[in-house]
């Protein structure tokens, strides 16, 4: 049975949620009802979205008292004013909603003594919560007085840019909340954004940098510029991002120095150790072939192959739980040579619209298969830099030696580019150019008949 989803006997379906004890007073409810419909297919449509609601309402309410925080009461009302149908940001759609908003502030404020020169409550007597919600009953949301503290950017952010894959949201909630607490600890307590300063940004910069290398701090300090980017896009707030254009020392490493192309005689070693393991040689075959991410082949399904077409090729796109970071990523990638023939190999043995190799395709496979990998690479080659990644690097050392030009390269390997920012609003690369391209590369494959 799903969770809170009860059958009544008029054979109806209804989501039944106890509130838990502590926010029974802010929610002014002991239990959250609503039918769902009177078939299962009807509520199990009905049910996700009324759930992840009520998540969130459970989530953004505190419990009420006098202390409690004022833009968590403002999230807290707002989730009311949703599941009641109220209108946000006014004091009523039509007279009959304002006639009755207004009867229900007066029954709150009746709850409060009168002062008798002005026959109403006194403000101060009211408290925060009932202040708030009498405020948002008359004016409409806006006009409770609010700041966005740190701790509650960074959850506004996680349910925003929630990871729809269970294993990479673990990781996001994980990475981010480190990011948090390292700026907590800067910022001593959880202050409103509008009291981060720059000052605070150099200091968590510098803590950091005692830490870890230059390019991880980089990557640290650009989760918080997120959860500040969106807060004050989404919160309309009238402040700089104090994390934009920060200043790092330079890496030790320059950037293209992290990863190094492997020599032509480990790759055809690869190949061949990689013989007793079909799956595994084909992974590396069509990376080898088109210079795309492990995970962007990891993840491919069989409709993501296209081998009827004029020119057959792959496509990397957002599937399901399987994202994709970049619009640059999202592509096309021609099949040719052993490529072709090992994606035609696999068409014929995946079942239909199944992954391609179920065995590494969930992304908590992932590492699975980069160890394994690794495992067998390093019987080969002992440097460090010597990766599965390598072979993007040898795609794009190919390329540039083939003298495809820059615009191919980018589109063939998934990269944006900051020159050409424009070239979006252009023709992009064709397949046949891409196809090209890749025709003009010798691989320098092993026998291995």
């Amino acid at each position: 049975m799903v969770k809170h989803l009860r059958i009544e006997k008029n054979g109806t379906y209804k989501y039944l949620r106890r509130v838990p004890e502590r926010l029974r007073s802010a929610l002014g409810k002991s239990e959250i009802v609503k039918v769902l419909g009177r078939s299962e297919p009807e509520a199990m449509r009905n049910y996700l979205p009324f759930h992840d609601h009520v998540e969130h309402l459970l989530r953004s309410t505190k419990p009420s008292s006098a202390s409690s925080d004022l833009w968590s009461l403002k999230s807290s009302i707002e989730a009311q004013f949703i599941e009641a149908g109220l209108d946000l940001h006014s004091k009523g759609r039509s007279s009959d909603e304002e006639l009755a908003r207004s009867e229900q502030a007066d029954v709150i404020l009746s709850r409060y003594p009168t002062d008798p020169s002005t026959g109403q409550a006194s403000p101060e007597d009211v408290s925060e919560v009932d202040s708030a919600t009498v405020t948002a009953l008359l004016n409409g949301i806006q006009s409770i007085k609010a700041e966005l503290t740190v701790s509650q950017a960074f959850a506004f952010y996680l349910y925003e840019k929630q990871e729809p894959d269970p294993y990479k949201r673990k990781k996001q909630l994980q990475r981010f909340g480190r990011a948090e607490r390292n700026l907590l600890n800067v910022t001593k307590h959880d202050v409103a954004l509008t009291k981060v300063s720059r000052a605070h940004a150099r200091t968590l910069r510098d803590n950091l940098l005692r830490q870890m290398a230059s390019s991880s701090v980089k990557r640290n300090i650009n989760d918080v510029k997120a959860v500040f980017s969106l807060a004050i896009e989404e919160h309309d707030l009238n402040i700089n991002n104090p994390f934009n254009k920060l200043r790092y020392p330079k890496p030790d490493d320059a950037a293209i120095d992290l990863r190094h192309p492997l020599p032509v005689k480990v790759i055809q070693a690869m190949y061949r150790d990689l013989e007793n393991n079909r799956t595994l040689q084909d992974i590396w075959t069509l990376i080898h072939h088109s210079g795309a991410r492990s995970a962007e082949v990891l993840g491919l399904t069989l409709d993501d192959l296209f081998l009827d077409e004029t020119i057959p090729y792959f496509e990397i796109k957002p599937q399901g739980l399987r994202s994709v970071k970049d619009r640059s990523r999202i592509r096309k990638v021609p099949l040719i040579g052993r490529a072709l023939v090992v994606a035609r190999r696999l068409k014929l043995s995946t079942s239909e619209t199944s992954a391609i190799f179920p065995q590494y395709a969930e992304s908590s496979r992932h590492d699975n298969f980069s160890q394994v990998t690794r495992r067998r690479l390093r019987k080969y080659t002992d440097n460090p830099k010597h990766v599965v990644y390598s072979l993007r690097h040898n795609m794009k050392d190919a390329l540039r030696a083939a003298g495809v030009g820059e615009r191919v390269e980018l589109a063939l390997l998934g990269h944006s580019s900051e020159k050409s920012a424009s070239s979006q609003y252009g023709s992009g690369v064709g397949l046949e150019e891409l196809r090209d391209a890749l025709l003009k590369i010798d691989f320098k494959l092993p026998d291995l008949t």
